[in-house]
């Protein structure tokens, strides 16, 4: 089946993304850049060339880039500890497996422990591709989307792509063009899989939606050849297939808590604002503002964008009980930055503390030094 270039460079890439992740590993991978970042600056002999991270920044969704680098965008940060809940989460108990990977698995494991879910179960299929939407979880600024697909044994299952959703009454898109996802696999011909929609929190929970996707698959026994000669496999696409459903009332009421920061602190020689924080079921955002009342240049404006590197958040339960809420996404805008974590509010943290990184010129030679320089700011 042909696919058109734009289809075919988003499966290249995949590809490339997954097979690198399964070979590099985490913290060796961060304590190689760094000391390689080392020897390049002595190499320089004197010229001074900063290295840039506004890239990382301001693009508009950053998962991807942090699922596969982790503590280079996370920095100094290290492998989270993964502690199975004790809840069982019934006929949802095979998405447990993207705890291990998924970078939101705070938020999962938080609406599903506290029945914060709709099951949906219903199911569509097309040619060799079967996919089934198992559940949904939506709040004021997120619905995700928990799902099943697969294919016949004659062909191995890839991913989810073409993902977007619409208002079933109206065909008003939902997302933002921030739709991100993992998804974990027992076998070759099955994928359980979890993909998450912005949407805009002024507008009102349509009561019915309709989720577009295509499924990807690998052709078995068929190799191509990439421009530098490496073997790649060859993939196919389903036609494009639709699941509409209606959303449970309850997602509409809202439980969004802002939390009123505004709290000035110094990082890398500039003063850094921390605004707010917003904290739904689905998702924690971070807001800092570049100077407040100030009239600053687009110099200035890059280099507190360029500092400013959230670690994660540490969430406290009542019973002391501590979440690590990793960082999801992030995006720049002309007053400042905005961050995005995983969410545990439905488990009433009674303490937040953000971490940063204290010194972002330095260079470290491993990552229990970047930690003992983590900047601590307190939430609530």
């Amino acid at each position: 089946m042909t696919t058109n270039p734009e289809e075919k460079a988003l499966l290249a890439d995949a590809y490339q993304v997954k097979r690198e992740k399964q070979q590099w590993n985490r913290a060796d991978t961060t304590v190689a850049i760094q000391r390689g970042l080392a020897k390049a600056r002595t190499r320089r002999s004197g010229r001074t060339i900063r290295v840039k991270w506004i890239t990382a920044v301001l693009v508009t969704t950053l998962a991807a880039g942090w699922f596969l680098m982790g503590p280079l965008g996370n920095y100094g940060q290290q492998r989270a500890t993964y502690t199975e809940p004790v809840n069982h989460w019934g006929v949802l108990e095979p998405f447990r497996g993207l705890l291990t990977s998924d970078m939101d698995r705070a938020t999962i494991t938080s609406t599903l422990n506290n029945g914060y879910v709709q099951l949906i179960d219903r199911t569509v299929t097309s040619g060799i591709y079967q996919f089934t939407v198992n559940a949904v979880m939506a709040d004021e600024n997120r619905i995700t989307v928990l799902y099943t697909a697969r294919t016949d044994a004659s062909q191995e299952i890839y991913s989810i792509v073409n993902t977007k959703m619409t208002d079933a009454r109206t065909g008003y898109v939902l997302d933002n063009g921030n739709i991100g996802g993992m998804h974990s696999s027992n076998d070759k011909n099955t994928i359980h899989g979890r993909s998450t929609i912005d949407r805009n929190q002024n507008e009102p929970l349509p009561e019915q939606v309709n989720f577009q996707f295509q499924l990807s698959s690998v052709v078995p026994g068929v190799v191509k050849y990439s421009e530098n000669g490496e073997k790649e496999r060859k993939y196919q696409f389903s036609q494009k297939m639709n699941v509409s459903f209606a959303l449970d009332p309850k997602f509409s009421i809202p439980k969004t808590e802002v939390i009123n920061v505004n709290r000035t602190f110094t990082l890398g020689g500039y003063e850094v604002f921390l605004s707010e924080v917003e904290v739904s079921p689905l998702v924690t955002r971070v807001k800092f503002v570049h100077a407040p009342d100030q009239e600053i240049d687009y110099k200035t404006k890059l280099s507190l964008n360029e500092i400013v590197r959230p670690i994660e958040i540490i969430s406290t339960s009542r019973n002391g009980k501590q979440t690590k809420l990793s960082m999801v996404g992030g995006s720049g805008s002309e007053d400042g930055m905005m961050y995005s974590f995983s969410s545990n509010l439905l488990d009433h943290p009674e303490s937040m503390v953000l971490k940063l990184s204290g010194k972002p010129d330095k260079v470290y030679d491993d990552l229990q030094e970047a930690k003992n320089d983590e900047l601590e700011i307190k939430i609530k």
